[in-house]
């Protein structure tokens, strides 16, 4: 089925290139990432919302994104969009209006660490324990694995390069250059990726506007091959992947508890971009900045599908394995002298997911564990030495992952999955001031439970979203009955958490012993409504790049002023919010 190419002779010079590039970034920062461990894993605590913002994205972006998202749009059509308005949207928009200042104040060097801050006792101990070995050696060894499973899925049958020439090339360039460089050579090579990433998706996209005489051309061929379903804007109310039950379901499963740990399972390492941003509100324009990118990268990776789904019927009719639609598209329309930009963009995208995992992953082993309980004295060159032998560990974990794994989208979909369950908790933790140790315990490790009982054994015929529902309300009702079943935590503590952070949501009883000055009240409601209009004007830009590319004029002449109005009142309300956050945590 697929057209193997050749690599020519400038598709060779420009991989070389792009490779010898990262690892002259780690060389160039190796100096100073060896100033110390802020260096090394926070790059100095000075880097723009921006630059962290297209970190996040870039990590967000793994090698098995292509073959997942691609894979998803040539049996939906235009309409692929609301997947990921639905995934990342809602979710990303709350952790920059209602979290991440609050992060930043807490000044922590982990995000592991706010556990023992947060809650009393040997279980919160456990807690930061956990969530640290959870982060770096089953999360991110899972994502990671991911990735190269997805990198090899496409190269292999384009290219004809075995799972041993793919991993050769990349795995030992992207240890290099974060071996040496740490954390800031992470987010600056993060950065030209994205580009990298999101250039060669732009130029798949031209190469298949003009296969099909612009937009207008693409748009009859598609309603000619599939009918009209596949050229609506909106999702349908029945579908086997984006009915509009579905997208409903996924925004909510997905945003419900989002920013309020910042080192989730099922996403990026957000409390190192947050601890590592140069301000508080720089930290909240890093998740803003995250959602505009990955917005972009996701709209140009899934457009040329839409051509896909022409090209070859089969894939939108399941005759044809639909994960090998980008593959296709690649070996079809890169011309040689242009491949490489393509291959450079698979590369980039499971670089920037490894750099980010191994870096992060040997911070919080380090910071949370090896410095806890092995070495406590020793110095920031030993604590260093021993993050760059974690390094290896997680790559020789995340290599057997992908070579056991068949199939990229279960892995997704099980992560995604076994993460949510827990997420109402990661509200209350800092909304609700009885939410106690026990119940924090009760959702972190009863979740991930209660998921894979709904998902493998009681109700295993639903559909993936059903499991993901059921499992966060189960695991609601467990842990909000064990907090109210059992006592709170230390007074003291709650108190001193208080004082510090001054947290929004319930908290009254520990604020009226906190003996602190009166303190602006801030809506989280507003807040709510704020991140929702955030996610409207950036998603609505989404949309109206879908609608240029298939020549659906009439619309896009409706959404231009729709996307403008949205942006400007997002923007206005989003920075007077923000002036009220800092007023009250000054």
């Amino acid at each position: 089925m697929y057209e193997q190419v050749q690599l020519g002779f400038w598709d060779g010079a420009g991989i070389i290139g792009y490779l010898v590039l990262l690892l002259g970034m780690g060389f160039y920062f190796k100096k100073y990432s060896e100033k110390g461990i802020e260096n090394y894993f926070l790059a100095g605590r000075n880097l723009p919302g921006w630059m962290n913002g297209f970190s996040a994205a870039a990590t967000a972006m793994n090698a098995d994104v292509a073959p997942t998202y691609c894979g998803m749009a040539v049996v939906s059509g235009v309409f692929i969009y609301w997947f990921f308005i639905s995934r990342f949207g809602l979710a990303l928009m709350i952790a920059a209006v209602l979290f991440a200042v609050f992060w930043h104040k807490l000044g922590l060097f982990t995000s592991p660490e706010f556990y023992e801050i947060r809650f009393s006792g040997k279980i919160a101990t456990t807690m930061r324990s956990w969530i640290a070995f959870r982060s770096a050696f089953i999360s991110i060894v899972a994502w990671t694995g991911a990735g190269l499973l997805g990198l090899h899925k496409i190269l292999k049958p384009t290219l004809g390069w075995s799972q041993i020439t793919t991993f050769g090339i990349v795995i030992p360039v992207v240890i290099i250059y974060v071996f040496l460089s740490g954390y800031v050579g992470v987010v600056f090579s993060d950065v030209i990726q994205t580009i990298i990433i999101l250039i060669s998706y732009i130029i798949l996209c031209g190469a298949v506007l003009i296969d099909f005489n612009g937009p207008s051309g693409l748009f009859n061929a598609l309603v000619e091959t599939h009918g009209q379903s596949v050229v609506q804007w909106h999702p349908p109310m029945h579908h086997e992947l984006l009915g509009l039950t579905g997208i409903i379901a996924w925004t909510i499963g997905t945003a419900i508890g989002y920013g309020g740990d910042a080192a989730p399972m099922g996403g990026a390492m957000e409390g190192q971009r947050i601890f590592s941003s140069k301000s508080r509100r720089e930290a909240s324009k890093m998740y803003i900045w995250a959602l505009i990118i990955l917005m972009a990268l996701l709209t140009f990776l899934t457009l040329p599908a839409l051509g896909a789904m022409v090209r070859w019927p089969g894939l939108y009719t399941g005759e044809v394995n639909k994960e090998t639609a980008f593959g296709l598209l690649i070996a079809h329309y890169m011309p040689p002298g242009i491949l490489w930009l393509a291959i450079a963009g698979l590369a980039a995208s499971i670089m920037s997911t490894i750099d980010s995992n191994l870096n992060f992953g040997s911070q919080v082993f380090v910071n949370d564990i090896y410095k806890r309980f092995i070495k406590s004295d020793k110095s920031d060159q030993h604590y260093l030495f021993v993050g760059r032998i974690v390094i290896f560990v997680i790559m020789l974990l995340a290599l057997f992952v992908a070579l056991r794994a068949k199939n990229v989208i279960d892995i997704a979909i099980f992560m995604l999955g076994i993460s949510s369950a827990e997420l109402t908790a990661n509200w209350a933790q800092w909304w609700w001031w009885r939410f106690n140790a026990k119940a924090r315990i009760t959702a972190s490790f009863g979740g991930p439970l209660i998921f894979i009982l709904v998902k493998f054994i009681f109700f295993a015929n639903l559909s993936a979203y059903w499991h993901v529902l059921i499992s966060i309300g189960l695991t609601t009702v467990a842990w909000v009955t064990v907090a109210l079943a059992t006592s709170p935590d230390n007074e003291e503590l709650l108190i001193k958490f208080y004082k510090r952070i001054l947290p929004l949501g319930r908290w009254k009883p520990i604020a009226d012993k906190a003996e602190v000055e009166k303190i602006n009240p801030v809506s989280i409601w507003k807040g709510l409504g704020i991140a929702l209009l955030g996610m409207l004007a950036i998603s609505s830009g989404a949309i109206l790049i879908s609608q240029l590319y298939i020549g659906r004029w009439s619309l896009v002449k409706l959404l231009i002023p729709i996307v403008i109005i949205l942006s400007v009142f997002a923007i206005k309300f989003y920075r007077a919010y923000m002036d009220k956050l800092e007023h009250r945590l000054k």
